[in-house]
């Protein structure tokens, strides 16, 4: 069996040309280790680097980094390298909370940005349970990113009543439920919640870096005040490798048991 020593780090590594484990795997799992010890955000070795470190050809790097996408560990960034992923942010559907609540959550330092502000007609990209009477809606385009890299872009979509209480100032500084709140003293009574995967729309897949995905996740949520009146539409898409999404259910024992039923 030969073996070859590479160094990575303060580290030896040991590659077996002939061991059971493949060459690539080899490599997959010494990078593994690497990431583990980065901090978010960190570029790991550039291809040429490491290929010179392990002796080994382009295709069998790639083929080890590849495998690090595929666990979410690690993006790769279309002429910039490979980055280590942050932490992946949970996003709780149990309350009516602010988006960057979630990136608070999990500790991180997030940078929610304004992609638009802009007045528009109601048409089909607008989801259809917003009602405006003068067919005018406010569309507010934000970005969440953390460690330089993007995690979701928001559409809210507010019709025109409520949204000409809303400044460009205010869209850049505060949520949107607390711009609603604050400027208009409409009260937030529950929300639907819908979540589907679709494909990126092409106005948002450069900046949410997601060409290479054929589907992303979709949320859209549409916030209900008093008497079930429409007060925003939200639809978030998410970075796929980059979030989750839970909600906590319980069992409805209101009912009590039945006597028909029988033990699953």
């Amino acid at each position: 069996m030969v073996s070859e020593d590479y160094e990575l780090g303060n580290g030896r590594q040991v590659l077996q040309r002939d061991g059971p484990v493949a060459v690539y795997q080899q490599v997959a799992d010494v990078l593994m280790e690497q990431v583990n010890r980065l901090d978010p955000g960190a570029r790991l070795p550039t291809e040429e680097s490491l290929m010179d470190l392990y002796g080994v050809s382009r295709t069998t790097v790639r083929k080890a980094i590849e495998g690090l996408v595929v666990k979410g560990l690690v993006v790769r960034r279309q002429g910039k390298g490979t980055f280590v992923m942050a932490q992946r942010p949970v996003r709780m559907l149990n309350r009516l909370a602010p988006f960057m609540e979630t990136f608070t959550a999990a500790g991180m330092k997030t940078v929610k940005g304004l992609i638009e502000y802009k007045w528009m007609e109601k048409d089909r990209t607008v989801p259809a349970k917003l009602v405006s009477d003068d067919n005018l809606v406010l569309v507010i385009r934000r970005s969440y990113s953390s460690a330089g890299w993007p995690y979701a872009i928001a559409e809210i979509f507010i019709p025109s009543h409520i949204g000409r209480h809303i400044s460009l100032a205010d869209a850049e500084r505060n949520s949107i439920y607390q711009v609603i709140q604050d400027r208009t003293r409409k009260p937030l009574q529950r929300a639907e919640i819908t979540v589907t995967m679709q494909a990126p729309p092409d106005h948002l897949a450069d900046a949410l870096n997601v060409r290479a995905f054929p589907v992303v996740p979709r949320l859209e949520r549409t916030t209900l005040g008093a008497h079930g009146e429409v007060l925003e539409c939200t639809v978030t898409y998410f970075h796929p490798k980059g979030f989750e999404i839970r909600a906590e259910v319980a069992t409805d024992i209101s009912a009590g048991p039945s006597a028909t039923s029988a033990p699953a």
